[in-house]
């Protein structure tokens, strides 16, 4: 499957996540899924030859005599989605049925929780022919409507990455780079990239995950060792040996934080200066 195909899929498939402000924005959010999020369940393709393989899928199974195997994928570039024409142009709503035993006046109970129907503006029209419809929960009366709608709230663009930047857990080497295809290899530099610059910018790292956060260090550390002293009779050793951070005396918590955040961001920043290297071939 080429990036576009894959793209357009989990568009098509899970608008309320990827169907953002404009296409731009969705493929940056689908990749940052396939990309970067731990337990995502991504995995590189599994064809019969390398050569055919090289893109990221979500891997299907099947039972055989009581043990489940992996399915072939289709080869590169078989399987195609063009995305819905109507998307980034309409607005979306969830589309549900109404559970009339357990609604009332002024509230609104699905009958089949977490399974919402996701539809386009343009679909109510024919819905509104086949079944009675209300659009909120003042609108609701009792005994007469069916189903009900509501808008979707779009997620932004994704400011913060998921906090997976280890070469164990990433899938750019899970695999040869020299079978990674043309496609995938330039849209995984490009996401590589954007988070080189991202890191680089001392504003905009602040809203990362693992940012130093000395206050809230300090509050753990109390309530976790200092204040545990039958666990942790000796809990500045402790701390200086779990933290690596031999300087520690009990109360430079500041120190202890930035030092920490030095660690992380240049091991963070070295990860991705070797995975560029790696992938760019």
């Amino acid at each position: 499957m080429k990036v576009i195909d894959c793209v357009n899929m989990n568009i098509n498939a899970y608008p309320s996540l990827y169907m953002l402000r404009n296409y731009e924005e969705s493929t940056f959010a689908v990749l940052h899924h396939y990309f970067i999020v731990l337990g995502n369940n991504i995995k590189w393709s599994y064809t019969n030859d390398p050569k055919t393989g090289g893109y990221l899928t979500n891997p299907k199974h099947k039972e055989i005599h009581g043990e489940w195997v992996r399915i072939k994928d289709k080869p590169y570039g078989k399987e195609k989605h063009k995305i819905d024409p109507r998307a980034f142009k309409e607005k979306i709503f969830y589309f549900v049925e109404i559970d009339t035993g357990r609604s009332g006046e002024g509230f609104i109970t699905s009958s089949k929780l977490y399974k919402c129907k996701i539809i386009f503006e343009s679909d109510l029209k024919e819905l509104k022919k086949r079944y009675r419809i209300c659009e909120s929960h003042i609108d609701y009366v009792h005994g007469f409507h069916t189903h009900h709608y509501y808008p979707v709230n779009m997620r932004s663009l994704i400011d913060n990455p998921y906090p997976n930047f280890s070469k164990r857990f990433s899938c750019f080497w899970d695999i040869d780079p020299r079978f990674i295809q043309d496609d995938w290899r330039l849209a995984g530099i490009n996401h590589l990239k954007h988070w080189q610059k991202y890191f680089s910018d001392k504003e905009r790292v602040k809203g990362y995950h693992y940012y130093k956060d000395p206050a809230g260090l300090k509050k753990f550390i109390t309530e976790r060792y200092m204040n545990n002293n039958k666990k942790y009779p000796h809990w500045v050793q402790h701390v200086r040996d779990n933290y690596k951070f031999q300087a520690f005396d009990g109360n430079n918590f500041e120190e202890l934080a930035n030092t920490r955040w030095e660690i992380e961001i240049r091991k963070t920043k070295k990860f991705l200066s070797d995975t560029l290297e790696r992938i760019t071939i």
